[in-house]
């Protein structure tokens, strides 16, 4: 796969400019921008600038509503129910975290769910609003099915991601963030466009056979992790952030995909914890850094030089690109230049 590298400022301008061009407002135009260049830094390509053509796509045909209301339809002291006006994700991400962090300020715990979104990128950019306010995030998604439940072949699942980072004195955040798949539709996609097979044990067909063609693999169903642990979590995510956050995407065909996100949307999930209120903030963020020691310190299996803490690749892999650069595929590139400068006819 031919790659470039580009600047993180230099490619925030470039996707800021696209979403301006598209009637975004210059404000939320910069934070999106931003929020799918920090996924390309933390090595999440295919939740980074990667999804700008949908984004341009869906705002260009009027899927996806180019300057929302935002509001809460329904709250208590511990939860909200909030309505992006078929938003761009990561503004409905970020406004219903908000509104969960202020929650959970005064109760300690508070969950907020989100309707009538659109897709909002990596999971992990909104548990981590959290942590900067040392607090424990956690954010779900539901996606467009993916996933067939076990034993099946019919696509009722999404690849949806579930994410969780608490707040520590380590050097890096604590973070995992991942998907009930075993790969992503985005990673299939770059396959894809490079011609570039996949490792076998990823993808199926449509009639449930394993392959490695990724363009197969984008019509047939990715594979969950651990097969029947995968299927459960992704399950539990649709109940959670679909069903309960009120814009279920199970079983949806995909001939249905864009009139199923114009009038139900996507819908996510977003739950805060305030430790302060179960023991001293100090001496949790000092625990949480020991565990982190502790496992770095455990005895290794042979060959391996290092352990790692979920989070910490993420971490060092967005300073070194923000000294060098981002490594970008360089189909996604030519796209995003082409949407530069074709602008949004009709936006």
């Amino acid at each position: 796969m031919t790659e470039i590298v580009v600047p993180a400022a230099e490619l925030t301008a470039l996707a800021s400019g696209i979403l301006r061009s598209c009637g975004v407002p210059p404000p939320d135009a910069e934070f999106v921008a931003r929020s799918l260049v920090e996924a390309d830094l933390r090595g999440v390509p295919s939740h980074g600038v990667l999804r700008l053509p949908r984004y341009a796509r869906e705002l260009r045909e009027q899927v996806t509503n180019p300057q929302p209301r935002l509001r809460v339809l329904d709250e208590g002291p511990a939860y909200a129910l909030v309505d992006g006006d078929g938003g761009l994700g990561p503004l409905v991400g970020r406004y219903a975290m908000q509104v969960a962090m202020a929650k959970a300020r005064e109760s300690g715990v508070a969950v907020a769910t989100a309707r009538r979104s659109r897709h909002f990128g990596a999971a992990g950019y909104y548990a981590l609003m959290a942590v900067a306010e040392d607090m424990i995030g956690m954010a779900m998604t539901v996606a467009s099915p993916r996933l067939a439940p076990t034993g099946g072949r019919e696509p009722l699942f999404g690849n949806n991601p579930l994410s969780l980072a608490v707040p520590g004195d380590q050097e890096f955040p604590l973070v995992v963030d991942f998907a009930a798949g075993r790969t992503g539709a985005g990673r299939l996609e770059l396959a894809a466009a490079s011609g570039t097979p996949i490792p076998e044990g990823l993808a199926r067909d449509l009639e449930g056979n394993l392959t490695t063609d990724p363009a197969v693999g984008l019509k047939g169903t990715i594979v969950p992790i651990g097969e029947h642990k995968g299927y459960g979590l992704t399950l539990l995510i649709e109940l959670l952030a679909g069903l309960l956050g009120g814009a279920p995407y199970f079983g949806v065909g995909r001939a249905e995909l864009d009139a199923h996100v114009r009038t139900v949307g996507i819908g996510h999930f977003f739950m805060v914890i305030d430790p302060s209120r179960f023991m001293p903030l100090p001496a949790f963020k000092a625990a949480v850094a020991a565990m982190a020691a502790r496992i770095k310190q455990s005895a290794p299996l042979a060959g391996v030089r290092e352990i790692l803490v979920p989070g910490e690749p993420e971490a060092r892999r967005r300073q070194e690109r923000l000294r060098t650069g981002i490594p970008l595929a360089a189909s996604t590139m030519a796209k995003l230049r082409q949407l530069a400068a074709a602008g949004c006819p009709g936006a």
